[in-house]
Parts: C-alpha cells; structure tokens; sequence
C-alpha cells in the first residue's frame, strides 16, 4: 500500500486504518467486509465499523447481493470534492468562532510543561518575545539560583545564557542572597542590572519571570520537582510588574550608591 497516500489520506483527517480502508476498497472495487479487512491490515470488525462510519458520511454505499453485503467507496474526486465542501461550511462559521474568541479571549490561559525539555522550551520562549517586541523591553526576573538540577544548569550555562547575551535587552533581576550560588554568580549576576535581597523574608525558591506583553513563567527547577508553568494574562503580567518596580525602587532608594 502506498505509505504517501496514506499520509495525504490523513492529512485530509482520515486515522490510519480508514485511509487503510478507503485505500482497500478503491483497489477492490465492491467487495465484502472481511475480504476488505484482510487486504487493509485491520481487523474484521473495526473494518466494518469504518465502512458503516464511511456510509453514515457518504464515502461509501453498500449493496446487498443473495444476501451478503458489498462494500464499495466514491471515487478521489467525489472524495474531495466533500473535503472541500466541509471546508466552506466551516469557514462559512468563522465570523461566529471568532467572536466567541473576542468574547472570552481576555480570560486568563495557562500552559504546564514538564521536566527538562519542559524548562528549556519555556526559556527558549522567553528569549523568542525578546525577539518579537522592541529591544529595549526590561527582562524582569525574580531568581532563585541553588538546588538546581545539574542538567537544567549546564543548559543554562552553555545555551541559554550566551543567547541572551547576544541582546542588549536591560535585564532586572532581584536575587535572594542565601541562594546565591557559586555558578550563578560566575555565569550571570555580573550580567544583570541586578539587586540581591539579604532578609530571611524573602523566599521564593525558584524563578518568576515577567516576558512578552502579558506572560508570567514560574519555572521550579529542582531535580525532584522540575516543572514550569506560563499564565497568559495582562492583569496579572501588569501586577507582577508593578510589584517587581516597586520592590526595586524601594530596594534603591535604600542602598543609594
């Protein structure tokens, strides 16, 4: 069976057993649903459920001859011709789907990622809204830079650092002093426009970051719980920004140097 139709077949939204089966039948002609299934690979009866799903969408008709049903399907141009139908049908709808986006488009929209290929994509989103909006937009974080997983820092070190580096991006970051660690300060904390908090108080254990126009990225990068989440929302993104300024003016103001 040729492994290119079959992925056309799926692109049109077919699985792999229906192109199997439309394939089958178009070779066949009309044919019984057993004789069908063996030529396709699939078995007998998520065959014939296929061909009765087939007919219920108008792909396929049966016919019964001494009474054995036949099986046969519409031709590649009757076939997308459908596709095509479908298609206009559901553009004929985008003006209502687009308003159902406009109507609840401000709720606030989250995204889980997992692991260390879960951390990395994060960060390398952070990098690409650098890209996107104007160089100077500050890159705000608020850094926790100990207990961290050996792999996630060796990543950070040797990719995710010299990559930021290659912008002149103002970077803010507020760093809790007891974390300070030896790799962090050698790789980064002279890299930053930066302040370090020495009070008990202030504990967040992991790393917050203010990007785009409206994300907020809480990234906890210890080798038992690696796992990052991205909320989407401009009142939280504006909040979490004043709340970081203020922290930096009041900082500031009290150690002038």
């Amino acid at each position: 069976m040729d492994a290119q139709l079959l992925i056309t077949l799926q692109n049109y939204g077919f699985s792999d057993k229906e192109a199997r089966i439309y394939l089958t039948c178009l070779e066949l002609g009309s044919s019984l649903a057993s004789t069908i299934a063996r030529r396709a690979e699939v078995n007998r009866w998520t065959a014939y459920s296929i061909l009765q799903d087939f007919k219920r969408q108008g792909i396929a008709s049966e016919t019964i001859i001494d009474e054995v049903k036949y099986f046969s399907v519409v031709s590649p141009e009757v076939l997308f011709k459908k596709e095509e139908e479908k298609y206009e049908k559901m553009k004929s709808t985008l003006p209502e789907l687009l308003a159902i986006t406009e109507k609840f488009g401000n709720r606030p929209k989250t995204q889980f990622f997992e692991w260390l290929e879960g951390l990395k994509y994060v960060y390398k989103q952070v990098i690409l809204s650098w890209e996107e909006m104007n160089k100077w937009e500050s890159f705000l974080t608020f850094v926790w830079s100990s207990n961290i997983d050996s792999k996630l820092q060796k990543y950070l070190i040797e990719e995710f650092v010299p990559w930021r580096l290659k912008y002149k991006t103002p970077t803010k970051a507020i760093i809790d002093k007891k974390s300070l660690s030896e790799w962090y300060s050698k790789y980064n904390k002279d890299k930053h426009n930066n302040i370090i908090i020495d009070d008990p108080i202030f504990d967040i254990a992991n790393e917050i970051i203010v990007h785009w126009k409206d994300k907020i990225s809480i990234l906890m990068y210890a080798p038992n719980e690696m796992c990052a989440l991205t909320i989407t929302s401009q009142t939280l993104h504006n909040w979490l920004k004043s709340m970081f300024n203020l922290i930096w003016k009041l900082y500031k103001k009290k150690h002038r140097w």
